[in-house]
């Protein structure tokens, strides 16, 4: 999937974690970058910082919409937030 960050945090959006979630969230990875540049980023920052990022991909390919990701994920709140956010709008 492409994105439209910044050249220098493209290698944090490699593993493709963060704008999964999102799409299975029903978020729009490319338009929320757009919308807000500064959160996006953020948030690639704190999927690369995460421990837990064998666990959050197996957890993908397992049953992605099993809620156990939120125990573990630092953008939890974050994704949440923009799902409610956008449910609420339309």
């Amino acid at each position: 999937m492409q994105t439209t960050h910044p050249p220098a945090d493209r290698a944090l959006a490699n593993d493709g974690l963060p704008e999964c979630r999102m799409a299975m969230l029903g978020l729009d990875p490319e338009a929320i970058g757009r919308a807000d540049p500064d959160m996006y980023i953020n948030v690639l920052h704190e999927c690369a910082r995460c421990a837990v990022h064998e666990e959050c991909a197996a957890d993908l390919k397992r049953d992605p919409n099993d809620p156990v990701w939120e125990s573990y994920c630092p953008n939890n709140q974050t994704f949440v937030a923009l799902a409610r956010e956008t449910w609420l709008s339309v």
